[in-house]
């Protein structure tokens, strides 16, 4: 089934919503399209040349699902614990530790960041503290360039958007399963994500899966929900909305968003082209002066 018109429509008000507001989470229980929903708003997000897509995913999805795009596999082995320091509480009762990650393919992934406009990164590493470690490396690159850009008073000249997507978004965004540096550190740049266009839509099954230090930066479209969820928050949220006694009974596919008290319905996704895998020599243009054959050249071997 294609996207019909009023889909697009639909999409293109969500995204501009989203754009003004800050950052989304798409909520609802497996099997509720959350997926395919968020696969359409990225691709009407890459129609807009000022924007970026970059997809984090932890089991292989979008680079054989989604449209042709550029992927990069971050292996297990790539991130790996540097230290771990001891620290005092805040109330010095009792002591946690700090953990540093070192990121061994960093320069690859840089790369990956400045030769395409949009990406797909594949994390294989098993547990979540370094998942989220990676996540929060590459949106700090691209937070760092955007802040650089501000400091020179030319962030709104150059009109990059930044957006990332995220299916396991409990990896990234809960507080209880990560290193407390690493959680932190994400915080302080989602405290000014709106302020330098950089976005954040996740995908999550439940409500508590969020922190709710960072969860009340989002907005949020839902789809059919949880008992415990509605009990949480969902039923207070829905308080004043024709579809407050509806969410726990919502049809797959069906989507209800609180800002504006709306239904988006979502139709199957159509791949449009494969993804590939990002290779160093494939350098792809995006509105950087392309290097020369002598320097390219000259960079190959300067690497060897």
């Amino acid at each position: 089934m294609a996207v019909t018109e009023q889909h697009t429509a639909d999409y293109k008000s969500l995204i501009q919503k989203v754009s003004e507001f800050g950052d989304l989470v798409i909520l609802g229980v497996k099997g509720s399209c959350k997926t395919t929903l968020l696969m359409h708003l990225a691709r009407e997000l890459r129609r807009d040349k000022n924007n970026h897509c970059i997809a984090f995913e932890t089991f292989p999805k979008w680079i054989h699902q989604f449209d042709k795009i550029p992927y990069m596999v971050i292996a297990d082995s790539d991130v790996v614990l540097e230290e771990e320091t001891p620290y005092l509480e805040s109330d010095r009762a009792y002591i946690q530790w700090s953990k540093d990650y070192t990121i061994l393919n960093a320069e690859d992934i840089l790369e990956c960041l400045r030769y395409n406009k949009d990406a797909i990164f594949l994390i294989e590493c098993e547990d979540m503290e370094r998942i989220s470690a990676l996540m929060t490396f590459v949106i700090y690159q691209v937070y760092r360039k955007q802040y650089l850009r501000a400091k020179d008073n030319c962030l709104d000249s150059v009109n990059e958007r930044f957006w990332f997507l995220t299916e396991e978004s409990h990896n990234l965004l809960d507080s209880t399963v990560i290193a407390k540096k690493t959680f932190n550190k994400l915080r302080k740049i989602q405290n000014e994500f709106r302020n330098l266009h950089m976005h954040m839509v996740c995908v999550a099954l439940r409500l508590q899966d969020l922190s709710p230090k960072v969860r009340t930066k989002m907005n949020i479209v839902l789809s059919r929900v949880s008992l415990d969820d509605y009990q949480l928050k969902i039923r207070n949220l829905l308080r004043n909305s024709k579809y407050r006694n509806k969410i726990t009974q919502l049809e797959k596919g069906k989507f209800i968003f609180p800002e504006t008290d709306t239904e988006l319905s979502t139709t199957p996704f159509i791949q449009e082209g494969k993804p590939y895998e990002y290779v160093q020599a494939e350098k792809v243009y995006c509105g950087e002066k392309p290097l020369s054959l002598w320097t390219r050249i000259k960079e190959r071997f300067s690497h060897e």
